[in-house]
Order: C-alpha cells, then sequence, then structure tokens
C-alpha cells in the first residue's frame, strides 16, 4: 500500500520536483503526516479526490535526503526490537508500520516494538 506513495516521492526528490498530486487515500495521509513530522514534506492540502503534496529536498544541513522503498507487496519485511537496537544511529531514520501506528526507529526503541518496514531515509 505504501510502497507506490514512497516511489513517487523518492522520484520527486530525484527529480528535485517539489509538488506532487496524488488520489486521496486515509492510511497515505497518515504516512504524510508522518512524513511531516520527521521534515521530509513540507505540507499536504487535502481535497476532495486528491491530496497536493510539498516535498522538502533540502535539511538543514543543505543536503538531499536519499530515501529508499523497503516495503513491497510481494516481499514483507519485518523487524524484531532487538534489531532496531542495532541500527539506530544519528543520521539514518527506519519507518516502521507497528500496532501503534506509523512509527519510526526511535520511537519504536523507546515504546519497545518492533513492526513492518516501509522505508529506509539518510542524508
Amino acid at each position: 500500500m505504501f510502497y507506490n506513495i514512497i516511489n513517487i516521492i523518492n522520484n520527486s526528490i530525484i527529480k528535485k520536483k517539489k509538488i506532487i498530486l496524488i488520489k486521496k487515500n486515509i492510511k497515505i495521509i497518515n504516512l504524510l503526516k508522518f512524513f511531516i513530522k520527521i521534515n521530509l514534506i513540507k505540507f499536504i492540502k487535502i481535497h476532495k479526490k486528491n491530496i497536493l503534496i510539498n516535498v522538502n529536498l533540502y535539511l538543514k544541513n543543505k543536503k538531499l535526503l536519499k530515501l529508499k522503498n523497503l516495503n513491497k507487496i510481494s516481499n514483507i519485511k519485518y523487524i524484531k526490537l532487538s534489531n532496531i537496537k542495532k541500527i539506530n544511529k544519528k543520521n539514518e531514520l527506519l519507518i516502521l508500520n507497528s500496532n501503534k501506528g506509523i512509527i519510526d526507529n526511535f520511537t519504536a526503541e523507546k515504546i519497545k516494538i518492533g513492526g513492518i518496514l516501509i522505508s529506509y531515509i539518510w542524508n
């Protein structure tokens, strides 16, 4: 489900395209709100059938973001809490789908749960 939206955002980052228009979906809106929280997206505007997305191409240190899609329809990857503790670094961010909603690897370590990998973000 998140596969298409992550590919669309990744392609817009590669092409340095700031504005994207996609079809409205409630689960995608939750992922986009999480992307706003981690500053990957500046803002979204929700219309009747579409969502307008403004992508943040650069962070504070002026580096281009890199986004890798780990959520594929045929290959769902689960990650345990013990593996999350090994991955945690300052410049890397895993996005997980858990029973608590969409969270990052630092939040998953705080609340001590694992989940399904959605994507991987680094500078």
